[in-house]
């Protein structure tokens, strides 16, 4: 028979001394567990104020935005040194290959040339108007009649002569455009380049600022209207109306004639109406006793450009005639020594405004002067070119040297105190540098030779030997095809 259970105490049973001290323990590490509190409760905190927070979310904001900007900086620069390198590898040049070959340099001196010829001058036997009847620069023979002095009264006689010629220059452009005239066309065309190219330097100098060659200019064109009107007048248009215009103008020509002074060619040789006061003092005897001293003098003087005169008086001079083969041209060649100048050498004068040679020139007499030489040099060539004027600016080939001749462009490293470079030759496929000797160069050019440092043979450079001519496109021992 099971015992009776026992009576419930309805007290709580007191906790020992163990577990009082555990619960103390406790209390102290919760202090939330204050009086008045219910103990698991959540402690009060401190409220937050909203403008702080406002602040503390707006310098997140701002240090999201600041490394996301960051990146993207590094993102386009990476992106921009992609581009460049890319477009750097597509713009570099490509090698550009040539052969050498054999050519010459050519050093110039610039100086102004004074004109010696042997002048003969004709002067008005009266008061009068001057009327030529030949154009400037022709050739003219002995007796031929050059131009007639008009006297005071018969203006009306000289006005309708040259409203006369006026009226068959313009009917000659009419028939000419009607396609009649054979071989008009042709000669209009030639005056016209002529024309242009004079043009062309007018507009240079107006582009320079300079207007003291424009009575040269003006001269010029004159004379080439006045060759073609000679031209022209041979071309047979069979036209009644030019037939009779060339009539009257023949009769008139004639009525002046007998009242007017006649001037006509004493020897024969090339007639021009340009005066400059010189023609006396140049001839061609005084290229031996030229001092430097007189050249310059006749160089200011020359500088005046004196057109052909329309009024003149009793004795003064209307126009010359060349009658020299031959002209002397005297210059100064600043920087040049006498012995740059052989005696047996030809020199050939450039005159860089109009675009000709005068060649055949031979050394007379040269001398030192300063820190140049004062030289005259005698030649037959061009010597009707430039029977209009005194003197020109021209250079001299002063010196001249052949050998093979390579770009300057194309030279690595080129010393030219020690005259030495290096040039990038393509041997075996491959690009091999090559030291060189410069013998000559100016600023376009080199002359090279076989420097002593090449020690093998396919090394040495020579003639149609194949060579890199913008060594900056490609590196040394790079392989280009076999």
């Amino acid at each position: 028979m099971n015992p009776p259970p026992k009576k419930a105490n309805s007290r709580p049973a007191r906790p020992g001394k163990q577990e009082q001290l555990i619960d103390a323990r406790a209390s102290a590490r919760r202090p939330e567990r204050s009086a008045g509190r219910r103990p698991g409760s959540r402690p009060n905190r401190r409220p937050v104020d909203p403008v702080e927070r406002l602040m503390r979310i707006e310098r997140r904001k701002a240090r999201s935005r600041a490394i996301f900007l960051s990146v993207l900086v590094l993102f386009i620069m990476l992106v921009m040194a992609v581009l460049i390198l890319v477009v750097m590898r597509k713009t570099k040049p490509n090698p550009q290959f040539l052969f050498i070959q054999k050519g010459k340099l050519t050093h110039y001196a610039q100086g102004n040339a004074l004109i010696l010829r042997d002048d003969s001058v004709a002067v008005a036997p009266s008061t009068g108007q001057v009327k030529p009847l030949v154009t400037e620069g022709m050739r003219v023979s002995r007796g031929q009649k050059l131009a007639l002095v008009i006297p005071s009264g018969l203006e009306r006689q000289l006005d309708e002569l040259d409203k006369c010629e006026q009226d068959i220059v313009d009917l000659q452009l009419e028939l000419m455009n009607q396609g009649k005239g054979s071989g008009a066309r042709a000669i209009y065309n030639e005056s016209a380049v002529a024309l242009s190219s004079i043009v062309n330097l007018v507009r240079g100098d107006v582009v320079n600022q300079t207007l003291r060659n424009l009575p040269a200019y003006q001269a010029a064109m004159t004379v080439i209207m006045e060759q073609r009107s000679g031209k022209l007048a041979a071309v047979d248009f069979h036209d009644a109306r030019l037939d009779q215009l060339l009539m009257q103008k023949q009769s008139l020509e004639q009525s002046l004639g007998l009242s007017s002074g006649t001037l006509a060619s004493s020897q024969p040789g090339i007639i021009s109406f340009h005066l400059d006061g010189l023609e006396d003092a140049l001839g061609s005897a005084a290229a031996e006793n030229l001092t430097f001293q007189d050249y310059q003098n006749a160089l200011e003087q020359a500088q005046t450009f004196k057109t052909a005169a329309r009024e003149v008086g009793t004795g003064e001079p209307v126009l010359r005639v060349t009658s020299s083969l031959e002209h002397h041209l005297a210059f100064y060649l600043d920087g040049v020594q006498p012995a740059d100048l052989p005696a047996d050498r030809r020199y050939t004068v450039v005159v860089p405004s109009e675009g000709i040679e005068i060649t055949n020139c031979r050394l007379v007499r040269v001398e030192q002067q300063g820190q140049g030489s004062f030289a005259i040099f005698r030649s037959d060539r061009r010597v009707e070119w430039f029977s209009d004027r005194r003197s020109f600016a021209a250079e001299l080939a002063v010196s001249e040297t052949e050998g093979m001749r390579i770009p300057r462009v194309s030279l690595i490293d080129f010393d030219s105190s020690g005259r030495t470079a290096s040039i990038l030759m393509v041997t075996g496929g491959y690009t091999r540098l090559v030291p060189v000797k410069i013998v000559d160069y100016d600023r376009e050019y080199a002359i090279i030779d076989v420097s002593g440092e090449a020690g093998e043979e396919d090394l040495k450079p020579s003639l149609s030997s194949v060579i890199v001519a913008n060594p900056e496109s490609i590196g040394e021992g790079e392989f280009i095809g076999g």
